[in-house]
């Protein structure tokens, strides 16, 4: 009998090591599928920021105090650009869901806030790209 429980106890203790081998193999695969789902959407995320650029080439003013002054924005960068806010002295005056593409110019009018000299007007997209002038 003492040789048989030997076995018992050799073929149990190897039973447990390959269970701890398969979990520890199944929790680590796991967390780095997650971290690697988290690093890949992140340089995405970030390289789209860095890609997408706008400028204000020109602005139209408007005659107060009607609002309706045109501000014509630039894609200047390698991405399209989508949800375009026009803010009129830090107050935020239109938002357009419109999608921009590189090099296209889009005009965008004011809703809210009429534009004069010295007024700042700054633009904002969804993907971070930002322009700011003043009016001159």
């Amino acid at each position: 009998m003492k040789g048989i429980s030997t076995i018992i106890v050799m073929i149990l203790l190897l039973l447990i090591g390959v269970s701890l081998t398969g979990l520890g193999y199944v929790t680590f695969t796991s967390l780095f599928s997650q971290i690697t789902q988290s690093t890949q959407s992140s340089i995405s995320q970030t390289t789209t920021t860095m890609l997408s650029q706008v400028k204000i080439e020109t602005i139209v003013k408007s005659t107060c105090p009607a609002a309706g002054a045109t501000v014509n924005v630039r894609n200047i960068g390698k991405v399209d650009v989508t949800q375009i806010r026009v803010y009129v002295n830090d107050r935020l005056d239109n938002v357009i869901l419109a999608t921009i593409t590189p090099g296209q110019v889009s005009p965008i009018t004011t809703a809210t806030y009429c534009i004069t000299t010295n007024d700042v007007v700054k633009v904002t997209t969804a993907q971070g790209a930002i322009a700011i002038q003043t009016a001159s």
